[in-house]
């Protein structure tokens, strides 16, 4: 397998070997070289210009003509040794370093590092405030119906059939003292029940409001003589509605960030509402029957029903939470973005919560974000850093950017961004190997006599030698956080990609190697419940090159004219990676796309609700 010397190694190695003389006589049997030993390849850099020094191997000082670096002569050498300070453009990002040893004869070595110029975030890493997830307050009324799917209110078990609600009634006293006593206990037959409930959840400035309607109360109570004349009947109860209102703060879980904490402020208070009632007591009970009926009604509601409501209502689980705080928090906690985004892209993706916020229109939920490769291509490039770029948390209102409203917005920083485009090139995003090329009349079998039609240089191989085109990232490409070119959503800049001609017989071999760099458009749309990413090719004017290895002498003018279909080979690469991946369930709700668009300065997605059919 054809590899570079790790930097490290190979700067240890250039400065051994100079240091030693051991660039003349000693190591003339060595292919003559010129190795850039500092900056190393892929570093990152904050300050407005940087130290370059590098060594000449193998040549003879009599045939240097001049030796250079991006251009400019470093000579005199100090033996073998160059140093020199080149500025950096930190609105490009991407720098290239090139070291040129110029022949008497003509003859031209390169060598050539790419370097970051802006702000990183080391491997490991988490970009801050990166992620936001909004539900405005329509999204919140579409999951009502999910939330109160995981709340159960069951009468029956706050006030069980048997429990005795009016104790030795009397209901015949007379001069002689009480001849008739009753009791009233609830039925089990039918128990008592609700026809239905609602969860009415509305954000508001610093909490949410999370309000339950209970609908058709029903109990019956079975009234039976204790003493007197020994009788039964029913006596049936029905509150049409029955109102719980309370209020919660949302935030994240001191033990686990990744879920949110939800905590009720102070006590709910249950108020009934329309009463009606039906016995067949009153032949027994006579001209009382109504004052017992309001009697047992007043007892139901003020020493049952409300006080049994409300304790089960207000009673905190081991984890802290009262009952319907531990339903919305399984409501939030059930919305995992992270994990299966990062499995359908074939990444670790972690996003602990910094911030809940809640407002009038509805709740933000704000995350740290730590993208890295779960599954490492031993082929690929080990990267120290993602690019990184300072942008504020995004703000919400309850339209999208196209003016239209919404239930959920997902946005993601350009920062979280580069660190996913790191993982992607640490998982083989980009590596590739063609042996096809298309001139417009279909793919044909690359050869040394199809390429020598283009290169005329190729044309000292044998023609029918099969030759492939070996693709290798150097760098992970990064957005800049600017529009695309053509106004696409991002501007997507690519960094030192290496692009390398060698027979299919012995890949060791370089018949020809280019260092590219270009400048991208990246768009994202939704398409048939994915997320789908395009990126969009490079103009001729925004790709630069470095012919870093030139064996057969090509024509670097002919190079330039062949580069924008050689960088095509690389740009399907790219898009097939991030390509699409489906969004996961949002608590089994159907997601149809609004709009796609900055919201601020982040990459964001915007998004209907609704019961999946």
């Amino acid at each position: 397998m054809r590899k570079r010397v790790g930097s490290l190694g190979r700067t240890t190695l250039a400065l051994l070997l100079a240091s030693l003389g051991l660039w003349g006589a000693g190591c003339n049997n060595g292919e003559p070289a010129i190795v850039i030993a500092t900056p190393v390849q892929g570093s990152f850099h904050t300050t407005p210009s940087v130290l370059v020094q590098g060594v000449v191997l193998n040549v003879d000082p009599a045939v240097i003509a001049d030796v250079r670096v991006n251009g400019a002569s470093v000579l005199p050498l100090s033996g073998s040794m160059f140093s020199t300070t080149i500025p950096l453009d930190s609105i490009a990002g991407v720098n290239a370093i090139v070291a040129e040893v110029i022949g008497t004869s003509g003859t031209v070595l390169r060598d050539r590092v790419t370097v970051l110029a802006g702000d990183s975030i080391v491997d490991g890493d988490f970009s801050a405030e990166s992620i936001a997830l909004r539900l405005t307050e329509p999204g919140l009324d579409e999951i009502e119906p999910q939330v109160k799917s995981l709340v159960t209110v069951d009468p029956a078990t706050l006030v069980p059939p048997g429990t005795l609600i009016i104790d030795n009634f009397c209901y015949a006293d007379t001069f002689l003292g009480c001849v008739g006593r009753v009791d009233a206990t609830i039925s089990g037959s039918p128990p008592p029940s609700i026809s239905d409930f609602g969860i009415d959840i509305d954000p508001m400035a610093g909490f949410v409001a999370g309000d339950i309607t209970l609908f058709d109360l029903f109990f019956r109570a079975d009234v039976v003589a204790v003493t007197g004349i020994g009788f039964s009947c029913t006596l049936d109860v029905e509150a049409s509605s029955s109102f719980i209102p309370g209020d919660y703060v949302l935030a994240p879980d001191s033990v686990d960030p990744s879920l949110v904490d939800v905590t009720q402020l102070g006590n709910v208070a249950v108020s009934f509402g329309n009463f009606s009632d039906d016995t067949d007591c009153a032949g027994f009970l006579g001209f009382i029957v109504e004052f017992f009926i309001g009697l047992f009604i007043s007892d139901l509601q003020n020493d049952f029903v409300r006080p049994g409501l409300e304790d089960f209502l207000n009673e905190v689980d081991p984890d802290g939470n009262t009952p319907i705080a531990a339903a919305l928090e399984v409501a939030l906690n059930a919305v995992e973005i992270a994990g299966p985004i990062g499995e359908a892209i074939g990444v670790n993706l972690e996003a602990p919560l910094f911030a809940v916020t809640q407002d009038d229109d509805g709740v933000t939920l704000g995350s740290d974000a730590r993208i890295t490769a779960s599954m490492p291509d031993p082929n690929a490039v080990d990267l120290p850093a993602s690019y990184h770029i300072p942008q504020p948390f995004p703000t919400f209102g309850t339209l999208a950017p196209n003016g239209l409203p919404y239930d959920l917005g997902m946005c993601i920083s350009g920062s979280a961004f580069n660190q996913l485009l790191k993982a992607e090139v640490e998982s083989g995003l980009l590596i590739a190997s063609v042996t096809e090329l298309d001139l417009g009349g279909g793919p044909l079998t690359l050869t040394a006599g199809l390429l020598a039609l283009l290169l005329p240089s190729f044309a000292v191989l044998d023609p029918g030698e099969l030759l492939q085109i070996d693709v290798r990232p150097t760098t992970a490409p990064f957005i800049t956080g600017d529009p695309g070119p053509a106004g696409e959503l991002a501007t997507l800049r690519m960094g030192h990609l290496s692009i390398t001609v060698v027979p299919v017989a012995d890949p060791s071999v370089v018949l020809a190697q280019l260092a590219v760099d270009g400048v991208l458009g990246l768009d994202a749309d939704f398409v048939g419940g994915e997320l789908v990413f395009q990126v969009s090719p490079p103009g001729t004017a925004d790709i630069d090159y470095t012919i870093v290895e030139n064996p057969l002498h090509v024509d670097e003018a002919l190079v330039a004219a062949l580069l924008p279909q050689l960088v095509s080979v690389a740009i399907p690469a790219l898009g097939d990676s991030l390509g699409s991946f489906p969004l996961p369930d949002f608590l089994g709700l159907s997601l149809s796309l609004v709009d796609v668009d900055r919201n601020g300065e982040f990459i964001s997605l915007f998004l209907d609700l609704s019961p999946t059919p």
